[in-house]
């Protein structure tokens, strides 16, 4: 639902000025609608998820986390609960984390930098050897940014698994910073392997046409081979099962429907869903001022993976075990930052527009930059402004959540007034 106004919005944006025979030239007003529609959006979902944490009676919960099944430890005691359970020195998860993790991430980015300096130098070369101006060169010169898309989706995958593999092996005592570590290795490296590309683009070749053209090229390709991964894989294991499970039925009649649902694969869970989602926010909000459609091709890959993940919880996995939680954890102060450097991205593409070099077309180059480090700042303290002012709950949750205190009060005074009378 996120995606409805910035995708018509940015519809209407880009035909508007393709009639107009501008659509290279102008988008700064489509950089200042991003900023606001992220900050309401962000702050929008805040009280959503205040809301249905309250309607599934989770808001405000607070647990005492046991260990996790996997970690590995001695046997010691508990200094909280004084029961017996297993310990782990937490020199030895430093030592691991930073010693051994650190430098195999550092290893996957230099990995991912260089694999992007051979992106930019084979698209150089087809430039030289392309022309750009008949309509096979213009298809032909996508071929580099498209290849490279593939090879981001490739990377992400491969390092997936090795951020997990690192992460078990780090032996995270709870879930919550199991996950928060995971989330960490992969936010820092999915973010240079997707996004580093189009800051070189933006800021350093300072070519607007190309990153117009970069961006719409990793956000489809990346986008399309993620829905035939998902489509195709899940109809697959979907086949397969029922092949399995009929096989199963004709030696065994008395087969439950249960029995056949125990055969489906386990779901992994929404940690994935959650990365897509993140990056998918950063394509959106960071560089699509230059690019209107972006929103356009999120919201309609976002309808189809409604249907193909339907598909799979329906079908293909087995029904997945609810847990309890307060909200999103981490992955909300991933999105906040993500707004903030939006900000940032956003602000700068302006400056270089072509709009703001008419308006500052007689200031020096430091009052120019010194007026859109403020305007920066400017917006920033209207996005925290707007942050504040919009509650993070609804009216009538606030109503709600007094009324249980008052009436736990109440209840709490009359059984202290009935103990009173006993004694």
């Amino acid at each position: 639902m996120g995606l409805i106004v910035p995708a018509l919005f940015g519809l209407f944006y880009y035909i508007w000025h393709y009639l107009r025979d501008t659509p290279n030239k102008s988008y700064a007003a489509f950089a200042i609608f991003n900023l606001i529609w992220a900050t309401l959006f962000l702050e929008g979902w805040k009280r959503k998820c205040s809301e249905l944490t309250y309607n599934w009676g989770t808001y405000g919960m607070k647990k005492f986390e046991e260990p996790r099944a996997n970690f590995v430890g001695t046997v010691g005691r508990n200094p909280v609960t004084g029961r017996v359970e297993l310990v782990y020195p937490k020199w030895k998860r430093s030592l691991k984390k930073y010693c051994v993790s650190a430098p195999v991430i550092t290893l996957c980015l230099i990995l991912a930098i260089a694999t992007m300096v051979g992106y930019f130098w084979f698209e150089e070369w087809m430039k030289r050897k392309v022309d750009g101006k008949t309509t096979t060169g213009q298809l032909l010169l996508i071929v580099p940014s498209s290849l490279y898309a593939v090879v981001i989706v490739i990377f992400n995958a491969i390092y997936r698994q090795v951020a997990t593999l690192l992460n078990d092996w780090e032996n995270h005592r709870l879930e919550s910073s199991y996950e928060n570590n995971l989330i960490l290795k992969l936010v820092v490296f999915d973010f240079v392997n997707c996004f580093l590309s189009l800051f070189y683009i933006a800021f350093w070749l300072q070519d607007m046409a190309s990153l117009r053209t970069h961006l719409a090229a990793l956000l489809i390709t990346q986008q399309i081979l993620e829905q035939l991964l998902e489509c195709l894989l899940p109809y697959i294991m979907w086949r397969r099962g029922k092949i399995i499970s009929d096989l199963r039925k004709k030696k065994d009649k008395s087969r439950t429907s249960e029995e056949d649902q125990s055969d489906m694969y386990i779901y992994d869970g929404t940690f994935d869903d959650y990365l897509e989602l993140f990056l998918q926010f950063g394509y959106v909000f960071l560089f699509s001022s230059v690019y209107p459609l972006a929103a356009v091709w999120a919201l309609l890959n976002n309808i189809i993976e409604l249907r193909t993940d339907a598909f799979k919880l329906c079908t293909v996995y087995q029904r997945p075990f609810s847990r309890r939680t307060t909200g999103i954890g981490t992955w909300q102060i991933t999105f906040e930052m993500m707004g903030v450097l939006g900000v940032i991205t956003n602000t700068a593409l302006v400056a270089m527009s072509t709009e703001a070099k008419v308006v500052f077309i007689d200031s020096t180059d430091i009052t120019f930059i010194l007026v859109f480090v403020v305007i920066e700042h400017v917006i920033i303290g209207i996005k925290l402004f707007l942050a504040f002012m919009i509650p993070d709950l609804p009216k009538w949750m606030e109503e709600e959540l007094h009324r249980e205190e008052y009436e736990s009060k109440q209840a709490l005074k009359q059984q202290r007034m009935l103990q009173y009378q006993k004694t």
